[in-house]
């Protein structure tokens, strides 16, 4: 059970099914949704149109195609084919898995007022010099290699016909790569 104040109610649902009632929220956040949602500006507009007047609406987002701005992340690199081969896929089932950079535009579009939009680099290991994003990276990395086994399964073996051992010998290489902290200095945009 999620504890918070007495004024916070959580709920959690698919965002994609019809809402089930007519209420209005305060403050609505969608976050981390990339690949999962099949109709963004529906999604933005079902948001829109069940906030209170002067409610608010935080979307949070990525590109799911990691870089690097100093090249050292090549073709060459397990991971970067892993990016590459996810990103493919997920676009070959009508999922997209770049909204970061789009969400301004669908909130424009809907109606929103006051859009503030912001991009943010992100490191994915703890390779950075400066202290608080060698924490972000080293947050970042541990919450990807969690979910890394998971995401990786339904959609390269789902969609692209790896077998479960053919994934598993990917995930490793792709683990060792990452774990590796000076092979190279991955990124994404939030």
């Amino acid at each position: 059970m999620v504890r918070g104040p007495p004024n916070v109610r959580f709920e959690i649902d698919d965002v994609e099914s019809p809402w089930i009632s007519n209420r209005k929220y305060d403050y609505i956040l969608c976050r981390g949704m990339a690949a999962s949602i099949a109709d963004w500006p529906a999604l933005v507009k079902n948001i829109y149109n069940h906030l209170n007047p002067g409610g608010w609406a935080e979307f949070q987002d990525v590109s799911l195609m990691f870089y690097s701005d100093d090249g050292t992340l090549t073709e060459d690199h397990h991971f970067y084919q892993w990016c590459k081969n996810l990103v493919e896929a997920l676009e070959s089932v009508g999922r997209d898995p770049h909204p970061g950079h789009k969400l301004k535009g669908w909130v424009t579009d809907v109606g929103f007022e006051s859009i503030s939009h912001a991009k943010f680099k992100v490191p994915l290991a703890p390779w950075p010099k400066e202290q608080f994003y060698k924490d972000l990276g080293a947050m970042n990395l541990s919450q990807f290699l969690e979910g890394l086994e998971g995401f990786t399964m339904r959609i390269y073996c789902g969609i692209l016909g790896y077998t479960q051992t053919e994934a598993q010998v990917l995930l490793a290489l792709v683990r060792k790569e990452l774990k590796t902290l000076h092979s190279f200095h991955s990124q994404f945009d939030l």
